[in-house]
């Protein structure tokens, strides 16, 4: 999607499926990574909503930001492992924590020079934040389709 160190000397351009401690399920789009999502405002944050109004999160969208809040903490407690499921397929993303669908997300997109374009492909990031953190067991497999039962 972009050159490392795009965001902040440290992180390409990406389309971000948070998985830190507390935040995971949450979407930060990263360096001119977009996306619409389905939300409500909260307070001064957006959370996941799939009967709110379409918003487009991104860092050039000021009155919304770049981040969008999951709908429910679906994270088990500290010490334990989770188990994190993503699906994509064409420009729509699926997050799933657990078994539980957090967040749907729509027209996968990046800012170039003001304009946004469609993101169609690109690398796979897994998340570190410059804290210790733990993968096992990742599987990655090409798909048809999104499963109806996740997008409910």
């Amino acid at each position: 999607m972009g050159t490392h160190g795009a965001d902040y000397g440290f992180w390409m351009r990406s389309q971000e499926f948070q998985i830190q401690e507390g935040d995971c399920g949450d979407y930060w789009g990263v360096a001119g990574g977009s996306f619409e999502v389905t939300a409500r405002k909260e307070d001064e944050t957006y959370v996941y909503d799939p009967t709110g109004e379409l918003i487009t999160f991104n860092e050039a969208n000021q009155q919304v930001g770049r981040r969008c809040i999951k709908m429910q903490d679906a994270e088990k407690p500290t010490g334990q492992w989770n188990t994190i499921e993503l699906y994509v397929l064409g420009d729509t993303a699926v997050h799933i924590v657990n078994g539980v669908t957090n967040m749907i997300l729509y027209h996968s997109s990046q800012l170039e020079s003001g304009k946004l374009l469609p993101l169609t492909n690109g690398k796979i990031q897994l998340q570190s934040e410059g804290a210790e953190v733990f993968y096992r067991n990742i599987l990655m497999e090409p798909i048809k389709n999104i499963p109806p039962s996740v997008l409910n």
